[in-house]
């Protein structure tokens, strides 16, 4: 139950609406973050609901699938590779650049690999890969395999079949289409593994196809390699034939011209030039003598003309006679100083010894000027060796001359012949190499990891299922919930109440808890009230009094409207209830119905249609005392209404509905009036002209905002005195999860107060 709550007046000593509006935007980041936690709060059933409604039906989804085991076999690209001999390569190894690589995950991929791989396993006739032979299932579209399977040949949209080798033909593209869905081929980052991932219903299967898939792979590499260096020695076998036969030509064309041509060589050199080179190596060994001697010659001739001592000379010093002549004077120049010095320059073996030297330097220069003269016929013999061989050179030069247009077309024709020979020669290395290399392919991969059988499926993986469908139905039911708060048009609390109508909240009246009267029958709000004073339901009535009471200190209102926007939204049960509770303190209440279209005061007290009321009151001018009721369980006097009226805002408006206003409000403490709803018709707005104050009542999530909006308009175009709104059929227990600061959120800490 709801505990009643004052809001501030708009007038008095109560806190303005516009002071409250300025603390909550003082505060409204804490607010908001209150208000957050209560939405979700408020909107929990749904949340919940929504969360373990879908987490229930996917795991139900989850648990009706097949479980499904992966294997996984690991192929290596192998970057050093078997090479026996130094040839380029006609097939040669993957290079190990990163497009390679992801070329050889395609070939993975290719829809001949998988086609190979089911002729080895017979996967046509296999359930789990020939859907036409599986029994048809209404679980089977819980399989995420088989909708894709069916999206797929709806986007390949193939035409019909229309004989049997169209189905067939169709029948294993299912099938190769069905494997492919089941296969992932994966390069681990940075590296040169190739993952080969299989899905399968039977984990056995699942590892056989994988190692499967890793053996075809590997075999279609060598497959390829033998084919290219099969291709390769077919052609160059060919390619030989041709050019073995161009290089005899070429060499056959050589041989016939040299002889025709009278070309003849040694080592490759015809004869003329053997002698032109052979002359010219003489001529300049005779040109070099030739120099030699003159230049010994001039020499001696420039010392002897100079007066000098020629003896110096090569050709001197190495000469054996004047060797022997100087050592002769040497030994005569010795024995003439002993003879001198034992018997004097005039002795006859000294003169004797004088004259055999005289007769050695005789001999000397002698021998001296034979040698010169030889230097000399040296020169005449080298001038004239020199001048035989340059004419011997010029004659053959005259021959060789005539044979080199000759010589010009045989070099063409060799190099010819050699480019021929190059050509062949290559060719045939490469054919050996080839031979060689076809019986040694090596495939440029290898199997590194073996596909194992595995234990656990990893499909569905129903925890990881479960906590998704988890956080996401959660995530969804919170949407949901947030939707729902958006699209909920209701007012709820004092703060709604405020900011939807700029009013005032008064108080919040609480639904009265359902218990039984006499007779059995239910508590009626205003006989509740009598019975428990000191509930939650009566206190709230007394703040309003309260409420209204402060509104205006000076002056306090006597007269008192009670309006709603629409019917049914408890107008009548506040007015009779606060009616009563104010007669049940002691006040003099009057309770006036007026509203003069649906009338439901005396109803509502049990009463039966008067005879008289305020229609005939102010129409034949009668005493209200003659018309009135009174209650039976407290002093509160009513004024009916018995019948109704052609033009009521005509009746509302006259100047006896403001007499009969004025005198009851010189007789009675508290004058309340039940009136109609603001929208349907006009007779709330006159009357609101006519009173003190208007309480506007709302039903608690139940009277629309726009609605409410509309109505305080209207009332405001009469400039009715709104005292402020107050929100009836309060739900406790809801009302604490749906606004934090309204006295209800804190009904738990104060209602041992009330007797309910």
């Amino acid at each position: 139950m709801n505990a009643p709550v004052q809001g501030g007046a708009s007038r008095g000593g109560m806190p303005s609406y516009e002071s409250r509006a300025t603390d909550e935007e003082q505060g409204f980041i804490e607010f908001d973050l209150k208000a957050l936690f209560l939405t979700l709060r408020k909107r929990m059933g749904v949340i919940l609901g929504v969360t373990f409604g879908l987490t229930a039906l996917v795991m139900v989804a989850v648990l009706q699938q097949t479980p499904l085991y992966t294997a996984t076999a690991q192929v290596l690209l192998d970057r050093q590779k078997m090479q026996v001999t130094d040839m380029e390569a006609v097939m040669s190894g993957l290079p190990s650049d990163s497009a390679t690589v992801d070329s050889e995950v395609e070939i993975l991929r290719s829809r001949a690999l998988a086609e190979r791989v089911i002729d080895r396993l017979n996967l046509l006739e296999d359930p789990e890969f020939n859907r036409a032979l599986r029994e048809p299932s209404m679980l089977r579209w819980l399989d995420p395999r088989v909708w894709l399977g069916e999206l797929l040949a709806i986007v390949s949209a193939a035409p019909a079949p229309v004989n049997d080798e169209m189905r067939a033909r169709a029948e294993r593209d299912a099938v190769v289409n069905s494997l492919l869905a089941n296969l992932t081929i994966s390069r681990q980052r940075l590296t040169y593994v190739i993952n080969i991932d299989v899905i399968s219903e039977r984990p056995a299967k699942a590892a056989r196809i994988a190692n499967a898939y890793s053996d075809t792979y590997i075999l279609d590499q060598l497959e390829a390699k033998f084919d290219a260096t099969r291709q390769a020695n077919e052609w160059l076998s060919r390619r030989l034939g041709e050019l073995r036969q161009q290089v005899q030509d070429s060499e056959r064309a050589v041989e016939i011209y040299r002889a025709e041509q009278g070309l003849e060589s040694s080592s490759g050199v015809t004869v003329s030039e053997q002698q032109m080179s052979e002359l010219n190596a003489q001529l300049i060994l005779a040109r070099t003598a030739l120099a030699e001697a003159r230049a010994k010659y001039d020499r001696a001739r420039q010392i002897r003309t100079s007066g000098g001592s020629i003896e110096s000379m090569a050709d001197v010093v190495q000469s054996g006679t004047i060797s022997q002549l100087r050592q002769k004077q040497a030994e005569l120049a010795r024995e003439l100083a002993n003879l001198s010095s034992r018997y004097g320059p005039r002795h006859p073996e000294v003169v004797n010894a004088e004259a055999q030297r005289r007769d050695i330097e005789s001999q000397i220069g002698s021998e001296i000027t034979r040698i010169i003269g030889s230097l000399q016929n040296n020169v005449s013999v080298a001038e004239t060796r020199v001048a035989s061989l340059e004419q011997s050179l010029r004659e053959i030069r005259g021959e060789t001359g005539e044979s080199g247009q000759a010589m010009v077309q045989l070099r063409e024709l060799e190099r010819e012949a050699a480019a021929n020979r190059a050509v062949y020669e290559s060719f045939l290395n490469r054919f050996k190499e080839t031979s060689q290399q076809q019986d040694l392919q090596v495939p440029d991969s290898r199997v590194i990891s073996l596909a194992t059988t595995p234990i656990s499926p990893s499909h569905p993986r129903k925890g990881l299922s479960f906590a998704l469908a988890l956080v996401l139905s959660a995530i969804l039911g919170v949407g949901l919930a947030f939707l729902l708060e958006h699209l909920d048009n209701g007012l709820a609390t004092a703060r709604d109440v405020e900011e939807a109508l700029a009013l005032p909240h008064l108080v919040s009246i609480p639904l009265v808890p359902a218990e039984k009267g006499p007779g059995g029958k239910p508590l009626k709000p205003h006989d509740y009230l009598v019975q428990k004073p000191l509930s939650a339901f009566s206190e709230s009535l007394r703040s309003l009094r309260s409420a209204l009471q402060l509104s205006n200190v000076d002056n306090p209102p006597k007269v008192i409207l009670f309006t709603s926007a629409l019917p049914s939204e408890g107008k009548t049960t506040t007015s009779v209830s606060f009616a009563r509770a104010a007669a049940a303190s002691g006040l003099r209440v009057v309770l006036v119905d007026c509203d003069l279209r649906h009338p439901s005061v005396h109803k509502t007290f049990g009463l039966a249609t008067p005879t008289a009321g305020l229609v005939e009151l102010l129409a034949e001018r009668l005493d209200p005392e003659t018309v009135m009721i009174e209650d039976e369980k407290t002093s509160l006097r009513i004024l009916p209404i018995a019948t109704g009226t052609a033009n009521p805002p005509d009746l509302m408006a006259s100047s006896q509905m403001q007499l009969l206003i004025e005198r009851l409000r010189g007789e009675y403490d508290l004058v309340v009036l039940d009136s109609a709803p603001v929208l349907p018709v006009s007779d709330s707005r006159v009357l609101s002209r006519i009173v003190d104050e208007t309480v506007f009542v709302v039903r608690w999530n139940d009277t629309p905002k726009d609605a409410a909006q509309a109505a305080i308009r209207e009332l405001r175009l009469y400039q009715s005195n709104i005292a402020g709104a107050i929100l009836v059929a309060v739900d406790a227990a809801k009302q604490a999860k749906y606004g934090y600061g309204d006295g209800g959120y804190y009904y738990g800490k104060y209602s041992r107060y009330y007797v309910n």
